[in-house]
């Protein structure tokens, strides 16, 4: 514990997580030493170095995507409606008028 104490230095601390431990905790400020309950150890799978998953083949993506049903009436839309094709000046017609956008 002092050499690992000692290689954390003063300025950082360091979080060991073991399944025991024989030492007074208290003794390193840079150091807190938790044990890990043995309900969370009896589900670690030891010795063991190929931890790959065997993955299923996905199920098929359908081309089209489906539309509502026509039974299902459309949903209300909200807000206000937008005009219709430029019945509107841009918002920046005016700077761009005055050239203040070159």
């Amino acid at each position: 514990m002092r050499a690992i104490s000692e290689d954390v230095g003063p300025e950082r601390t360091l979080l060991i997580c073991c399944k025991a431990f024989n030492a007074r905790t208290d003794a390193f400020e840079n150091l807190t030493v938790k044990k890990i309950p043995q309900a969370v150890l009896a589900r670690c799978e030891w010795s063991r170095d190929d931890y790959s998953l065997r993955i299923a083949e996905a199920p098929p993506v359908p081309d089209d995507t489906p539309g509502p049903l026509a039974s299902e009436p459309a949903a209300p839309r909200r807000g206000r409606k937008r005009a219709s094709g430029g019945a509107e000046p841009s918002l920046f017609a005016a700077l761009d008028a005055k050239g203040a956008g070159k």
